[in-house]
């Protein structure tokens, strides 16, 4: 039996450093979740002589807040790459500033940087180089994990090859994991050392005899390691003292303890106690998380319970596989692959555990070193969840530090109820399917995502539509627009394509913007974006090259309709905000109309609306009598309500024209429904309450867009407490919600 497993740990081996490999190669530099700020940290090591930067967040850095995580990954990475030239950094890292992280767009705009091939070629050089050794290294330690999978599949189960080998396959073949493996990500190094940990526990407690002294040492070092690499491996250290205790018990001794807990505790604080000492200096905080969530961002509202279960297919797509910036993924269908093996697992590893204790299958002696990793998974599960209520990230790929107990677990899941003859067959096709899906990513997924707007080869028509800088320098050409529908709803995409040609070239580079805007001229949707679908940069662009160009604007949930839209776009520098022009002078050229109109409906509302607050009260329509009033005018707002459930608090409505970044508000109204007269507590089931209110504008108002913002809220002591908007999925968004912007123009002064 151990021959063949050790076989088949061979041939994942294999598969898995190839694929690693592949997906180091294939994906663009830059283009792996965070590697954008994660790189220059290891780059500024490297080049400061192992110095370590000091965070501040008043000053923005190449590296951003990865400067405050434990800095392991990145010393390591530094002296592998030391002795390469890398001072073409910043020429091989153009940051593409409309880049959609974290949203998926139907025109793309994924890409992080805009790429220069010549610069990113094999064979590699400056830069590159660097990143692509950083990126084997990440591969290295992603190995690691496999190999620790398998010898903890092995410790728990060694009677069971299918377990031992199933748990290393699913391990190795998880899409996202060997995407961040072939990336360079501090992760790899936490992820190694944090399963590599709770295997030396798992042996620990499985010992018979004293442990060696050497067992002491490495436990010590590996846990110095780890807290120099992730903050969470940290929560394994109550784990050791455990398992400490349990052994002294074993051993009838407090030998263990005592001796273990002073020799491993030693190791560790002199291996990662300088890290923690010297963020309190600098920081006032032994962990730097304070100066970290400065940086990153905190939620504008702690995420509650009903948030996080609404985040939790963004969760599992980031653990199966969220490429790019969190911005690629797969088909929703490939996805539910996924989750119906993971739940099969999960469901099933609770029945296992449950008939295992009923029918008092195993000893203590087994019981306790399966515990160590439940209980490992259980509290990553829990340090994430308690991290992501802070800051929005919902990303399954931030508990792979338990990564080998889950995957021991989920293959104990997917087996243990089958027939012995099943087992084998059936974990053998879940792991073809993971191999599979990880084989094909990189060609069908990943390239895509960066693949080069469709060049037009023949003779370009003759157009008047040419933009061109004022020095008349640089021209671009567009013509032939091609709009896909001539109308469209609230949430929906308006797309449409052009041609686009260079008739001089440019040395800066310009971004295209796409308005939709009203017919008396307020603009309600903006799409910034580089050519090509965020692909291509002006300034790289040779005189003739043409191709074709897809953009897709989205119309705002709350847009008013019905309406016509004009589709305008032009092009802008964006350091100095300078247009380019037309020949008639124009700055924005008319690409045609789009009909917006109103959602589907049957309550007999203007505007129809879905805005869920607090699962009490729902908006379901609004009017308004004026998108671009005047300083110093007065606008009628008037909000259709009805009740999701019975109300006993009398809430209070609030509607601002609000300037969204200093929450300014210019025009307000605050005032129980239907001017005081019909108290939400009175609100009967099915009935539609018509709540108008006069908003006037300030006389002072400077000229401007600025939000419409209502919400509702009822005063207490002093407070404003505010109900929280409820999204479809089920979440807790914000304790507002913004319906159209509005224009105010200037003051008309009456003689």
């Amino acid at each position: 039996m151990k021959d063949m497993t050790r076989r088949w740990l061979a041939a994942i081996i294999i598969a898995y450093v190839l694929l690693g490999t592949l997906y180091s190669v294939i994906t663009p530099i830059f283009e792996a979740s965070d590697e954008l700020w994660h790189y220059p940290m290891v780059e500024t090591i490297a080049r400061n002589n192992f110095a370590l930067p000091i965070q501040d967040a008043r000053v923005q850095t190449l590296w951003r807040q990865e400067g405050s995580q434990p800095p392991l990954y990145y010393l390591i990475a530094a002296a592998l790459t030391a002795g390469i030239d890398t001072s073409d950094l910043e020429t091989v890292r153009r940051i593409n500033p409309h880049a959609d992280i974290g949203v998926i767009r139907p025109d793309g705009n994924a890409n992080m940087i805009v790429h220069r091939a010549e610069l990113e070629a094999f064979p590699y050089r400056g830069t590159a180089l660097a990143v692509h050794i950083a990126r084997l290294f990440s591969v290295a330690l992603g190995l690691g994990t496999v190999i620790v999978t398998y010898c903890l599949a092995r410790e728990l189960f060694p009677n069971q090859p299918t377990v031992i080998v199933g748990a290393t396959a699913l391990n190795a073949f998880i899409p996202m994991f060997v995407f961040i493996s072939g990336s360079v990500n501090n992760d790899n190094a936490s992820n190694l050392l944090g399963n590599l940990l709770t295997l030396l526990i798992v042996r620990l407690i499985k010992l018979k005899t004293p442990p060696r002294i050497s067992t002491y040492i490495v436990l010590g070092i590996v846990t110095g390691l780890g807290l120099l690499a992730k903050l969470n491996i940290g929560f394994l250290i109550p784990v050791i003292g455990l398992a400490l205790v349990i052994v002294s018990i074993k051993q009838r001794s407090l030998h263990p303890l005592i001796v273990g807990g002073l020799i491993s505790g030693a190791l560790t604080v002199a291996i990662a106690g300088w890290w923690y000492v010297r963020n309190f200096q600098l920081y006032g905080d032994p962990t730097g998380l304070n100066v970290f969530l400065e940086i990153v961002g905190r939620r504008a509202i702690p995420a509650n319970i009903a948030q996080l279960w609404s985040e939790r297919f963004s969760f599992t797509q980031a653990f199966w596989g969220f490429f790019g910036g969190v911005n690629i993924a797969y088909p929703r269908e490939i996805y539910l692959v996924f989750d119906i093996i993971g739940l099969i697992g999960f469901i099933s590893i609770l029945i296992f555990l449950l008939v295992t204790v009923i029918r008092r299958r195993w000893s203590l002696d087994r019981w306790l070193p399966a515990f160590v990793t439940l209980v490992w998974i259980v509290v990553t599960f829990i340090s994430y969840l308690r991290w992501t209520t802070e800051t929005p990230a919902s990303q399954g790929r931030l508990i792979f530090g338990a990564l080998s107990s889950i995957c021991v677990w989920l293959a104990v899941g997917l087996t243990w109820w089958l027939p012995k003859r099943l087992r084998p067959i059936v974990m053998s096709a879940v792991g073809v399917w993971f191999f599979g899906v990880a084989l094909v990513t990189p060609f069908t997924t990943i390239i895509y995502a960066y693949a080069p707007p469709i060049e037009v080869i023949e003779p370009f028509p003759n157009s008047e539509t040419i933009f061109s800088e004022r020095a008349n320098e640089g021209r671009i050409g567009v013509d032939n627009f091609r709009l896909t529908a001539s109308e469209v709803r609230p949430e929906e995409y308006v797309n449409f394509s052009f041609y686009a040609f260079i008739e001089a070239p440019f040395t800066r580079d310009w971004s295209l913007f796409v308005h939709l805007v009203t017919p008396d001229g307020l603009i309600i949707s903006q799409r910034d974006v580089y050519p090509g679908g965020g692909i291509l940069a002006t300034s790289d662009l040779a005189q003739g090259y043409q191709w074709i160009n897809d953009v897709s604007i989205v119309v705002p949930p709350a847009a008013y309709a019905p309406m016509t839209l004009d589709i305008m776009l032009g092009w802008y520098h964006l350091p100095t905000g300078e247009r380019l022009q037309l020949s008639n002078g124009d700055e924005i050229y008319q690409v045609g109309t789009v009909e917006l109109v109103p959602r589907a409906d049957d309550l007999g509302v203007p505007n129809p609306i879905r805005i869920n607050f607090d699962n009490q009260i729902e908006l379901v329509g609004y009017a308004l009598t004026d998108l671009t009033p005047n300083a110093g005018d007065s606008v009628e707002l008037t909000l259709y309500w009805r009740r999701l459930r019975p109300i006993t608090t009398d809430y209070v409505v609030f509607a601002h024209i609000v300037e969204p970044q200093s929450m300014t508000i210019y025009a307000g109204s605050d005032a129980q429904p239907v001017e005081w007269t019909a108290p939400t507590s009175t609100w009967a089931e099915g009935v539609i309450i018509q709540d108008s209110h006069t908003l006037s504008v300030n006389s002072e108002t400077p000229p401007a867009i600025y939000e419409l913002e209502i919400g509702l809220y009822q005063h207490i002591d002093g407070r404003f407490d505010r109900l929280r908007v409820v999204t479809s999925d089920g979440g807790m968004a914000n304790d507002f919600a913004y319906l159209t912007r509005v224009r105010v123009n200037p003051r008309q002064d009456t003689p």
